[in-house]
């Protein structure tokens, strides 16, 4: 059975709600934790994206990816983190560079080499629990 636009929209709506709730109830850890789900999320839709033959650049995926990427970046705490702080600015960095060339050239084996690097780091944040 197909889903109708009425389904989809109220999925939307229902897991935007969730997502909502999760973000108000969390910790700094958990809020990291929730970008990077997110980020896991938005570089995979654009590999699949690519895997079906569309075009990523501009989509609202490399968006999401992109802004993400800063967002972590620009909430490093860098008194406080020292350089640990520092190193994961340079990594985010990397990957904000790596994103935008394999969205430009529309390449499923960079994201999906950028999505191993991902997951990587959110396994090793995850730990921190």
């Amino acid at each position: 059975m197909a889903a109708t636009a009425s389904t989809v929209r109220a999925t939307g709506l229902y897991r935007r709600m969730q997502q909502e709730s999760r973000v108000a109830a969390a910790d700094p850890v958990e809020l990291v934790t929730i970008l990077y789900d997110e980020l896991e999320t938005a570089v995979g839709v654009l590999a699949a994206m690519v895997r079906q033959g569309q075009r990523v650049s501009a989509t609202e995926p490399a968006h999401r990816a992109r802004a993400i990427l800063i967002g972590l970046d620009t909430g490093l705490d860098r008194d406080a983190g020292g350089d640990v702080a520092t190193a994961l600015s340079r990594v985010y960095r990397s990957m904000r560079r790596k994103l935008d060339d394999a969205v430009a050239a529309n390449s499923e084996a960079d994201l999906s080499e950028l999505l191993d690097g991902i997951k990587t780091i959110s396994a090793a944040w995850r730990q921190l629990r």
